[in-house]
């Protein structure tokens, strides 16, 4: 006696041939989607940056206008920008029905650094060297001046260097104080293994030396506050419960 095909059987088989049906019209669709007209790219809209120009970044998008915005791949339009080093990541978009749309997230300077030589770059957060081919409005940085040679400089990679560790970790410490005392520094450097600051504003000169940090800026911020200082001043914090005020660099 012939033997009945079991229900399961049956199921399997209606299961394989609606998702053999299911990608058929998918296919279909995505062809469909491919070759209209209507999906041709008409504009590409970029958000999100800040110092790279606008017009910048659409021209390096200009091959994808009038191409079929579903035939573009999201890895190409990423290929464009991978060669920027102020670009830290990158989100595309498809508006429908023929927009692109990129959404930058920039690198941004925290502070700038000065070579052996002078020539002076900004860092990121990551202390990853950034382009030094323009200079942006909004990124006056105060300036760490450091010994590094030339060429030990790679732009996109991360720089190595103790005194501009050691600027980071001073930041912290400070922002528990005062978050804007940092910006009213232009400057940062070693002298005689003693590190000095200066003030933006005026041109004077602090030195904290190495303990209780957040106390002796609340004693810096009270005396900026109760009298002046002269261009050229130094003031010196190093010594516990003693204030030294020098008419000249120590």
């Amino acid at each position: 006696m012939k033997k009945k095909r079991s229900g399961s059987s049956r199921y399997f088989i209606f299961f394989l041939v609606l998702i053999v049906l299911i990608y058929g019209v998918y296919i279909g669709i995505n062809s469909l989607f491919t070759k209209l007209d209507l999906f041709k790219v008409k504009s590409i809209k970029i958000n999100g940056n800040e110092n790279l120009e606008t017009d910048f970044l659409k021209n390096l998008c200009n091959d994808f206008i009038n191409l079929n915005l579903y035939s573009i791949s999201k890895k190409d339009v990423l290929r464009k920008y991978e060669n920027i080093v102020r670009i830290d990541r990158i989100k595309v978009s498809r508006i429908f029905p023929n927009k692109l749309k990129i959404e930058i997230n920039e690198k941004k300077g925290e502070f700038f650094f000065r070579t052996a030589s002078g020539i002076i770059f900004p860092i990121d957060k990551n202390r990853v060297v950034l382009d030094n081919v323009n200079f942006y409005e909004n990124e006056v940085l105060p300036v760490i001046g450091t010994k590094i040679p030339d060429d030990e400089i790679i732009i996109g990679q991360k720089i190595e260097n103790v005194l501009i560790e050691k600027i980071f970790s001073l930041r912290k410490k400070f922002a528990n104080v005062d978050p804007d005392f940092i910006n009213s520094i232009s400057e940062f450097y070693f002298k005689d293994e003693n590190l000095i600051f200066v003030n933006a504003n005026i041109g004077y000169r602090i030195v904290f030396g190495d303990n209780e940090i957040e106390e002796k800026l609340k004693k810096l911020i009270f005396l900026e506050q109760n009298r002046t200082f002269e261009r050229g001043t130094t003031i010196d914090l190093r010594f516990k419960d003693q204030l030294v005020i020098r008419s000249e660099e120590i």
